[in-house]
């Protein structure tokens, strides 16, 4: 089935060429995919959306891109010829979908601390009326798959192959922003030989964006107050209004005064709420940093805005699974 733009500024977009696992290409298909973790819940649909939306800003981003990681999907793309984990995107709105989940589930499985639910509709008419709604959508913004996104343009360009091939769209699976979750990161970084976590507390109090360091009994954060975690004691570093959103301050003011008392080993992992998982930094000589997460309206105007913002700022959970699609590259 052909792609569907309503109008010069809408998406194109259209079904998706995506073998379901353990079923056969359905054919032109409404695809309706649910993720829930705990109490959570959001439902969008997959579709292939065009990487020209994705050149022409249309699809936006929000934070930029780590090559070596876009590089590593290039060549997995290369090598197997096919796409397993579509990117997730978000809009403002809702689409029509509510009907389908009344009915009995084509597949559920639980994977990454998620149950991933898929309905699948064999209507033609009204998998070209989705794509017609889709057409009427503005902008879309990635939430999760900055790289994947970056990687599928790339391999795009190479093949050049026309606008109706595989290669021109990538699999998407697009979810309304009211349902969207997002969580902080744990930014961890090990401590250079001679430096002390006294140093690192010293350095942070003395930095001009700093209104105070408090000891905490847990790691709590807010708008505007990071966490910072020195072996099982926690501090509350709370920052002077700027206008500056958290993940940037951290990147481009905190960090750089820091950056004779770090080694280059660091890592990053998301944070659930309140409660501090088992990490990278436990038994290293090592301090974290976890910002408070941005909301959904913050991530989309910086999206809006054009100015991502670092790498590993947002963590939105849960995610698509590369368990259960897979798409034809080919």
């Amino acid at each position: 089935m052909n792609a569907t733009r309503r109008e010069d500024t809408g998406i194109t977009a259209r079904p998706p060429r995506v073998l379901l696992r353990g079923s056969g290409d359905p054919g032109p298909a409404v695809v309706v995919y649910r993720l829930e973790s705990g109490p959570h819940r959001q439902t969008g649909v997959v579709v292939e959306v065009s990487i020209d939306d994705y050149r022409g800003g249309r699809i936006r981003r929000h934070e930029a891109t780590q090559p070596a990681r876009v590089r590593e999907l290039e060549e997995q793309a290369e090598a197997t010829g096919v796409e397993r984990m579509p990117v997730m995107l978000v809009h403002r709105g809702h689409l029509p979908i509510a009907d389908l989940t009344a009915e009995t589930p084509t597949a559920r499985m639980h994977d990454g601390g998620a149950t991933h639910t898929v309905w699948i509709r064999r209507d033609e008419a009204g998998a070209r009326a989705l794509c017609d709604e889709i057409g009427r959508i503005g902008n879309l913004y990635i939430a999760d798959g900055h790289h994947r996104m970056l990687a599928a343009d790339r391999y795009a360009a190479r093949r050049g192959l026309g606008s109706g091939h595989p290669s021109a769209f990538t699999l998407a699976a697009l979810f309304p922003s009211d349902e969207m979750r997002i969580l902080g990161y744990h930014r961890c970084f090990a401590l250079a030989p001679g430096s002390t976590a006294r140093d690192v507390l010293d350095r942070l109090a003395e930095h001009p964006l700093t209104e105070r360091i408090e000891e905490s009994p847990a790691a709590d954060t807010e708008p505007g107050v990071v966490a910072i975690g020195v072996g099982d004691r926690w501090y509350r570093l709370r920052l002077r209004a700027s206008g500056v959103l958290d993940a940037f301050a951290i990147e481009q003011e905190l960090l750089p005064k820091l950056h004779d008392l770090t080694a280059a080993e660091a890592d990053a992992a998301p944070g659930r709420q309140h409660a501090v998982e088992t990490c990278w930094c436990d038994g290293r000589n090592a301090f974290r940093l976890i910002p408070h997460p941005p909301t959904i309206d913050q991530v989309l105007t910086t999206s809006d805005e054009g100015r991502p913002m670092p790498p590993k700022s947002t963590w939105f959970d849960p995610k698509p699974t590369a368990q259960l699609f897979r798409r034809p590259l080919i």
